[in-house]
């Protein structure tokens, strides 16, 4: 299993509490309370507010009493980038991503080296993609055009 599939299956989350591991159908639950939260409750362009955060840690806490409120914006960070990363990679010509099966194709092998150069973090992506549950949820929260930290 790569690295990628690793943190998004399970991930270690510090915060004031200490490490606490999320798995990865609560990582998919946490994404679509966010993106419920948002849909409910946000226009296009608005700020995510604390009250939210408050409604989205609850819920959560209830699959995973250790979790809080840092945990989980730590969590929407690593989403986020992560989201953004393999986001970048897909927009190139000459990439495809196989969802059934989350392998990644180049056309040729200089796509992959111009994408790495340029994005180093991008590293996981060389031969296997986000799940595609989990990147179609971080796509429904972060591109409804609601700001979130």
């Amino acid at each position: 299993m790569s690295t990628l599939s690793l943190t998004l299956l399970q991930m270690d989350l510090p915060g004031p509490n200490g490490h606490v591991v999320m798995t990865e159908e609560q990582q998919y639950e946490f994404l679509k309370l966010l993106a419920k939260v948002i849909s409910k409750d946000y226009e296009f362009g608005s700020t995510f507010q604390e009250e939210s955060w408050s409604i989205v840690t609850n819920q959560m806490q209830g699959m995973n009493p250790h979790l809080s409120v840092d945990h989980l914006k730590a969590k929407l960070r690593i989403f986020m980038r992560k989201y953004w990363l393999f986001s970048t990679l897909l927009a190139r010509r000459g990439v495809q991503w196989d969802r059934r099966t989350n392998s990644m194709t180049y056309a040729r092998p200089g796509v992959w080296i111009s994408y790495s150069l340029e994005h180093p973090k991008g590293y996981p992506f060389r031969y296997e993609g986000i799940k595609p549950r989990l990147f179609d949820a971080m796509r429904d929260v972060f591109e409804a055009g609601v700001a979130i930290d």
